[in-house]
């Protein structure tokens, strides 16, 4: 047999949210009647004109992609208002916090970040043998960006800020996170995990990008999963120092994004209005499903994402099967909180109806 690392041992597959298939069967369920709010996808699917695009790039199929991304790197660029290469791309921005972890970290290093966020973080860490400091949030379930530098010490090769923060939604304002990395030694790589930066509509929020492409120790993570509904193509980037972005890519596998999602990308650029509308839909239907959860009296965290973490019990997990028995898939966290994701309309309502009826359930 085999002998595998002990660390890597030790973990438990990623938890990707079961299918809706696997449910069905289970509980003898219509697929057609399940819906899944558990992994922050979008709700709409792809911006206007991707599906020709993409089906037109599968006629070359048979061909490796561009392997720099020539045609999307110079449009998204100019979308962002920095030089191509500023830019990195890699498969989901997941892939790419993987080989910066890989590039920057390792055995007698430490990665540094806030807890609970994304669990990909301590993956991450623990693939490229690098140790990690979880640094608890607040008590208003955000960073504590004063605790995350003070955690900073001489072995610590990065810090990971998810802003907003996935799993509670919340965010830290900008000009806290700005002084956060005057803070931090030039010697430690600052990753600030973007994925969520479309859904937010608060004036203390602003992106990151301004200072990773004027410092050498400071990377943004963007993605198409969410706001453009791409997450099926596997299709991220990061914006950072161009010096900076050489050394990251030698840590990464060639060919890393595949050409239908280079092309569904590039088609998802200049529609500024369908992500407006997009974000407005989201952002009402968010505030709707935190205004249902202060009805019922559950506790929740104000979001600022495209879901809303709240604790619907004592039992995470028991109360999150009792939903997925009801058609409704959603994400047990620890210490009894949960999070759903913001769906369409007709998935919002379900989820309320049976969010009713666990709680019924559960009172009798």
């Amino acid at each position: 047999m085999p002998r595998y690392r002990d660390d890597i041992s030790a973990l438990q597959a990623y938890e990707v949210g079961r299918p809706i298939e696997d449910v069905a069967r289970e509980h003898g369920l219509d697929p057609d009647s399940i819906i899944k709010l558990a992994a922050n996808e979008s709700p709409e699917g792809p911006f206007p004109g991707i599906i020709e695009a993409a089906t037109k790039a599968l006629i070359s199929a048979n061909r490796y992609p561009d392997n720099d991304l020539w045609d999307l790197s110079h449009a998204l660029a100019d979308e962002l208002g920095v030089q191509r290469d500023n830019l990195l791309f890699g498969n989901g921005s997941v892939a790419l916090l993987a080989d910066i972890t890989n590039a920057v970290g390792g055995p007698g290093t430490k990665s540094v970040y806030g807890w609970p966020s994304f669990i990909m973080y301590r993956f991450a860490a623990i693939w490229s043998g690098t140790g990690y400091v979880e640094v608890p949030l607040n008590d208003s379930f955000s960073l504590d960006l004063d605790a995350m530098a003070a955690a900073i010490d001489e072995d610590t090769s990065m810090v990971m800020i998810c802003n907003p923060n996935n799993p509670t939604g919340t965010i830290a304002p900008s000009d806290d996170i700005e002084a956060f990395i005057n803070r931090v030694p030039e010697s430690v790589l600052v990753v600030v995990d973007e994925a969520y930066h479309e859904f937010v509509d608060d004036d203390r929020y602003r992106s990151a990008i301004p200072t990773a492409v004027a410092r050498t120790n400071v990377i943004v993570l963007r993605t198409f999963s969410k706001i453009y509904g791409l997450a099926a193509q596997r299709i991220g980037y990061a914006v950072g120092y161009p010096s900076t972005l050489v050394e990251l890519r030698k840590a990464q596998q060639p060919l890393t994004v595949n050409q239908v999602g280079q092309v569904a990308a590039l088609a998802s650029l200049g529609q500024p209005e369908e992500v407006r509308r997009r974000t407005e839909a989201n952002s009402a239907a968010r505030h709707h499903l935190m205004g249902v959860m202060a009805e019922r009296g559950l506790p929740y965290v104000e979001s600022h994402t495209n879901f809303v973490f709240f604790k619907p019990g004592d039992d995470s997990r028991r109360v999150t099967e009792e939903f997925t028995k009801r058609g409704v898939i959603i994400r047990p966290m620890s210490r009894g909180w949960a999070r759903v994701t913001v769906g369409s309309p007709d998935e919002n309502k379900m989820l309320v109806a049976v969010l009713d009826e666990v709680l019924e359930s559960d009172a009798d």
